[in-house]
């Protein structure tokens, strides 16, 4: 699992590097399941965007998983 601390600087390496190709990325943190849980109980996704060269998180944490299916995993009320 990589550092959350990690993650923002891949983004900005990601968004900064880029020479202006890539303008947005979305990080989404899923802890790991726990023995004897089958569905994703926290996590977050916060939205990143180039700014004048700048990569900048745009707003604050989104919040709340339950029951949401996207590419095999499944969130429960998952709000952005």
């Amino acid at each position: 699992m990589e550092p959350y601390d990690d993650l923002k600087d891949d983004v900005k390496v990601l968004l900064e590097g880029s020479g202006g190709r890539i303008s947005k990325a979305i990080i989404i943190k899923i802890e790991p399941l726990r023995e004897g849980e089958t569905e994703v109980q926290r996590g977050f996704v916060e939205m990143w965007h180039l700014s004048n060269g700048k990569a900048i998180k745009n707003g604050g944490r989104k919040v709340s998983f339950y029951n949401y299916s996207i590419s095999g995993f499944t969130f429960t009320n998952f709000q952005i």
